[in-house]
């Protein structure tokens, strides 16, 4: 009893886990859907790891789904990312807005020093968008951004890449210029 009171005030991981120690094997799956309906009402960011960890990836895309950009943009990048890493190809449209957030978190911030992150994120936004079908949207935040960052000089040159197709994924890591540099030193 005093485990379910923890977990009905407090919906997350560790209440879950603490929870399920105390159910009989054979209850489980009634106290789980239990669990999981009284979780509904959760802190957003406490409920999102304790749907991956449950694989409720369906609920989870529901209530992302209903979210606003604000609030996804406050919650942090621990929470969220993870969770648009597993709905990309179960949930496209979710996982797409959910780069978008990480992305925006990082360029409205103005953290220049995270401007690859945020590059990174876009560019998975623009799969996600793509392969949702949703490129009106896509070209509703390239008009955004473009209205509302175009002054950040080191931000902006990447971000045209990646309308253009040859975004981060596309460059070189740092190892592989290295390298070949390398093998043309060697070879002279």
């Amino acid at each position: 009893d005093s485990a379910w009171a923890e977990f009905e005030a407090r919906p997350g991981k560790f209440t879950y886990e603490e929870l399920v120690r105390y159910v009989p094997k054979a209850e489980l799956p009634a106290w789980h859907k239990k669990a999981m309906d009284a979780s509904e009402q959760g802190d957003l960011a406490s409920v999102i790891e304790l749907w991956l960890g449950a694989k409720e990836l369906d609920r989870l895309a529901q209530r992302l789904g209903r979210v606003g950009d604000a609030e996804l943009e406050s919650l942090s990048h621990y929470a969220t990312e993870p969770a648009a890493e597993r709905l990309v190809k179960t949930h496209p449209a979710v996982a797409a807005k959910i780069f978008r957030a990480l992305c925006m978190r990082i360029i409205d911030a103005g953290k220049s020093k995270y401007y690859f992150e945020a590059l990174s994120n876009l560019e998975k936004a623009r799969n996600c968008y793509q392969s949702a079908g949703l490129d009106a949207q896509w070209q509703a935040l390239i008009v955004e951004i473009r209205r509302e960052h175009r002054r950040k000089s080191s931000f902006m040159p990447g971000f045209e890449r990646i309308i253009r197709g040859t975004g981060p994924s596309q460059e070189p890591s740092f190892l592989d210029r290295a390298r070949s540099r390398w093998v043309s030193r060697t070879k002279a």
